[in-house]
């Protein structure tokens, strides 16, 4: 679960489709997020009750084919309680939903799916952090065991076709290519810290003691094409920093190390991680 004080939360993950009716359908039916706002060029989902976004959809034209390119492995909706993962699991079960799969990664119990464009997902929820396995080197290693599905039904109180309050998102996987840069990115200008390393192909990076905000693999391979801006698939994602000074401290640590920024405002701006991934950096609000 994540933390009151905390340096950093998620914003919205930004996704350019082909079909925007039946991506925005899924995610409103399927996943069980509400539609914040809606038109024919954008639809903003996320929390009922609070009015948050937590994804955007915004579609293309002309129609893109879904490229082996650097980009979004899976978005990772974090619930509040396993009750709520419980009550989600009931309900893509009940519609028949294309489940990829589950797993209890010791720190974590998830679902997996696919949205209809090829988009991974991922539902979860955090166990107690005292039951994380945090070394003293602060890595925090995960597992893939088989999940307790029944465990996780039965501390549900029924079927939930909605997103509860106070779900986020939890992290972003990305597909990436050079490791080495996004060590420098993530680690040493940002500020995360490296939680996990797959064997050198995948890398965890987590801020405030979190397993990871940010996940990147090589999956695909090493020398894929870095993706552009119009791809299908992810188009940006956001972090939004709770304290001014933090903010400006990573600011200044992208000027020092001469990193392109494009200012949208005094407290917002947009950069391009080494994957060819628009991330826009917000001061909260």
């Amino acid at each position: 679960m994540m933390e009151n004080n905390q340096t950093i939360q998620l914003g919205a993950v930004t996704l350019n489709v082909n079909n925007l009716e039946i991506q925005g359908r899924f995610y409103e039916e399927v996943i069980g997020l509400h539609i914040i706002e809606e038109s024919s060029q954008k639809i903003s989902l996320g929390i009922k009750e609070t009015g948050e976004i937590l994804l955007n959809l915004l579609p293309l034209e002309p129609k893109k084919n879904r490229l082996r390119e650097t980009g979004l492995y899976h978005v990772a909706f974090l619930l509040p309680t396993r009750g709520a993962l419980g009550g989600i699991l009931r309900h893509l079960l009940e519609i028949k939903a294309p489940l990829g799969g589950a797993a209890d990664h010791g720190y974590s119990e998830a679902l997996y799916l696919n949205d209809p464009e090829g988009n991974g997902i991922e539902i979860y929820w955090d166990k107690p952090r005292d039951v994380w396995n945090v070394q003293p080197n602060g890595k925090i290693p995960g597992i893939t065991i088989e999940m307790d599905a029944q465990g996780v039904l039965d501390a549900s109180v029924g079927s939930l076709s909605k997103m509860p309050e106070g779900t986020k998102v939890g992290h972003v996987h990305l597909t990436g290519v050079d490791f080495e840069k996004n060590v420098s990115f993530y680690q040493d200008i940002l500020g995360f810290s490296l939680t996990d390393d797959l064997g050198g192909h995948a890398r965890f990076f987590g801020m405030d003691g979190y397993h990871h905000q940010i996940g990147v693999n090589n999956w695909l391979g090493e020398g894929i094409p870095t993706r552009e801006e119009n791809s299908l698939g992810i188009n940006q994602y956001e972090i939004i920093w709770e304290s001014a000074l933090d903010f400006i401290e990573m600011k200044e640590k992208l000027a020092q190390k001469n990193y392109p920024i494009e200012l949208k405002s005094d407290n917002v701006f947009k950069i391009v991680d080494p994957n060819g991934i628009i991330v826009y950096m917000e001061l909260k609000k």
